[in-house]
């Protein structure tokens, strides 16, 4: 699609002009001395890259939660060896790529024959060279003002007031991905440098993926902790609440901004115990919240026995004294067959970290408190989720549907199919044909209805809520990440677009109201009247947000779950 190859010119030179140099500043951590490795002299910040937030998760740590780095290491560390978690991909997900593709050049009706035969004649993907189990590490980028200005360089001695802080969680649907996969957004950081200030701190961590952050099931948690990689990111919300001060940000001021995967673990970490601990962030920015429910205890069953049984062991214990490559391989084979629209792995109902469904747990009120919101969604999230060899058939598509939500009853499917989505394309409905159906069915289903249960739950606190639709062309899921972390001109993107973006994120992110962009676009208070900004190139407005309806107030009592 045209907004992946943007994306792609894109990383060519995403990354500013960084210059590697002596005399580069150091910060104590208490367990290590960590140096930046560089500093930017365009956008005048220091990146402190690779900082251990947790020890490897090795050895009896496989499988459990993490726990903090331990002891002190000696000399000055520098991150200068790059760390990414094991990874897996969907097979499907390559079809996704080609449909999106012919989508986004209305090259529709889509021919899975002919793609099948062009995929068949791809080779495998290469893995990262980066990619080892010691992956949980973090990166801050600093605005040098901000650096220079701490009032303490102290551990264990907060200040009384420093910057801002955005931390990111990055998306892949729970199975692939890293910190560093959208390269360093230096515009974005920028345009939190509004009314004098001097900008905002950008942190983002890896978490363990696939098998290795989200196996679950009865059996495992006698032996180890499901949605370990949810609770990697919370370690990481963590240790920015212990040591951000040292770099000069404010714990009391953390932003926390996920997109698809990053967005529902933040829809989790708000839902996380039943809301009965405090607060790790002060606001949020879920971007296309996403996860797939895993079913019940019999279906985490079945993959942890799965996964022992390709492993050819017979309990957790055996699995973890393999090496790393047995297990990478059974965790690539599991992600690799999971059905169209899946991903095998993702966070499970525990009845501890994830006590359930988030979305009924906000309708209930069990979540932390006090957390302003600024949600978002793309126009068309479920086209990258719809089976082209399925959305034309019924039996195809509910059997597509079924299997993403396999607790759902038969009574359940036909009210979905019949009456919240009926097959009636008068302009009636807000699709007029199959695909269009189809892809909103997924969307809102997985992604979209989202939204609307968050900025819900902030507005019945009387609290600050704001939200986006991104209606740029083709508006599938992950369309607004490339206009919102390019840095400069950029190919395939749209420069005002891009500035809207990149205001109405910064500008939340300094003082909890987006900002407007030179054009004097923003997003509105949701209020009780719904309002969202829409945006599109040179068309964007104020609208009602279209997620407030019945079909979401279906999705959000997860009565098929």
């Amino acid at each position: 699609m045209k907004s992946s190859l943007a994306f792609l010119s894109w990383l060519a030179f995403a990354n500013g002009s960084t210059v590697l140099q002596k005399g580069l500043p150091t910060v104590d951590l208490g367990y290590q001395v960590h140096r930046a490795i560089s500093y930017d002299d365009t956008y005048k910040a220091y990146n402190f890259t690779n900082i251990p937030f947790a020890e490897p998760p090795l050895g009896a740590l496989r499988f459990n939660a993490p726990v903090p780095p331990k002891g002190r290491k000696s000399g000055i560390q520098d991150g200068s060896v790059g760390k990414v978690c094991p990874q897996a991909t969907p097979n499907w997900l390559a079809m996704s790529t080609l449909f999106n593709t012919a989508f986004a050049n209305h090259q529709l009706p889509f021919n899975v024959t002919e793609a099948n035969e062009t995929l068949s004649k791809l080779p495998p993907l290469p893995q990262d060279s980066r990619t080892t189990e010691d992956c949980l590490v973090l990166d801050v980028l600093v605005p040098q003002k901000v650096f220079d200005a701490r009032t303490t360089s102290k551990k264990g001695a907060k200040p009384t007031k420093g910057a801002p802080v955005l931390v990111w969680i990055f998306g892949g649907g729970y199975v692939l991905g890293d910190k560093t996969m959208f390269g360093t957004p230096n515009d974005l950081m920028a345009a939190t440098q509004t009314n004098g200030s001097d900008g905002a701190i950008w942190v983002a961590m890896n978490y363990r993926l696939g098998a290795f952050g989200f196996l679950s099931g009865p059996t495992l948690q006698q032996n180890g902790t499901s949605n370990a990689g949810l609770l990697d990111q919370r370690l990481a919300l963590e240790w920015v609440q212990e040591n951000i001060h040292l770099f000069g940000g404010d714990p009391d001021n953390v932003t926390v901004m996920g997109i698809s995967a990053g967005g529902g673990s933040i829809m989790h970490h708000i839902t996380a115990y039943g809301g009965e601990k405090p607060a790790l962030f002060r606001r949020a920015i879920p971007q296309s919240a996403g996860f797939v429910p895993i079913p019940g205890n019999r279906a985490q069953e079945q993959a942890f026995n799965d996964f022992l049984s390709l492993l050819n062991v017979t309990t957790l214990d055996e699995a973890r004294d393999l090496p790393s490559s047995a297990l990478q391989a059974v965790n690539m084979k599991q992600v690799g067959n999971a059905p169209y629209g899946t991903f095998a792995f993702g966070p499970a109902v525990d009845g501890s970290l994830v006590r359930g469904m988030p979305s009924k747990l906000l309708l209930q009120g069990a979540y932390v408190k006090g957390i302003e919101v600024f949600s978002s969604f793309n126009k068309n999230e479920g086209m990258t989720f719809t089976d082209p060899s399925a959305y034309d058939s019924e039996p195809l598509f509910r059997k597509q549907i079924e299997t993403t939500f396999p607790l759902l009853s038969s009574e359940d499917a036909d009210f979905i199919f019949g009456t919240l989505y009926p097959q009636v394309y008068d302009g009636s409905q807000p699709y007029n044909d199959s695909l269009g159906r189809a892809q909103l069915l997924i969307g809102e289903g997985a992604l979209i209805c989202n939204e609307n249960a968050m900025v819900k739950a902030a507005i019945q606190q009387n609290l600050a809520a704001f939200g986006y639709e991104y209606s740029v062309w083709p508006a599938v899921h992950g369309s607004d990440q490339v206009p919102l972390f390019s840095n400069g001109p950029t190919p395939g993107v749209d420069p005002q677009v891009s500035s809207v973006l990149k205001n109405v994120v910064g500008g939340f992110v300094s003082h909890g109201s987006p900002s407007k962009s030179p054009t004097g676009l923003t997003a509105p208070p949701y209020g009780h009247d719904s309002s969202i900004l829409n945006i599109l190139v040179n068309d964007s407005s104020v609208i009602r947000d279209p997620t407030a309806n019945k079909r979401c107030d279906w999705w959000q009592k997860a009565l098929y779950y």
